[in-house]
């Protein structure tokens, strides 16, 4: 039997920069973009998140700033990856599929949600901190 070649899978930067906004602290947009390392976000947020969780006040837990941290950085990815140009996303990550990408407006606008949710996330963590250090501080 002689095996028939598959062109590879073409894979869509909207999809991608969706997958790094809401499951990006899990590494799904690192998954499907076939990344070799995906495991490590969920290997670091996970276990920090839940660490912090147990803590009594769990957003003054340094696991919980370590989350976040994996958060803000999915953000920043889901940002870059839709706001590549297509010629270039495609000659990265769509080298032999054979279709070109025509992502649109819809690539923006999860860019953008991605740029209103992390900048809220790192204000609230900043925050957060702050308050954390102020309060903490010997002299008070």
């Amino acid at each position: 039997m002689t095996e028939v070649a598959r062109a590879p899978a073409h894979r869509s930067k909207t999809v991608a920069g969706a997958l790094a906004l809401f499951a990006g602290s899990l590494g799904a947009h690192r998954l499907y973009l076939g990344a070799r390392w995906w495991w490590v976000y969920p290997l670091l947020s996970l276990p920090a998140m839940a660490i912090a969780l147990r803590a009594d006040p769990w957003y003054r837990h340094p696991g919980f700033f370590f989350a976040a941290a994996v958060a803000l950085a999915a953000m920043l990815e889901a940002i870059v990856i839709c706001l590549t140009p297509d010629a270039k996303w495609d000659a990265k990550r769509n080298p032999g599929s054979g279709r070109r990408s025509a992502s649109g407006w819809l690539a923006v606008l999860v860019a953008m949600a991605s740029l209103i949710v992390g900048a809220t996330l790192m204000m609230s963590v900043l925050a957060i901190a702050l308050e954390t250090l102020f309060v903490t501080m010997p002299g008070r």
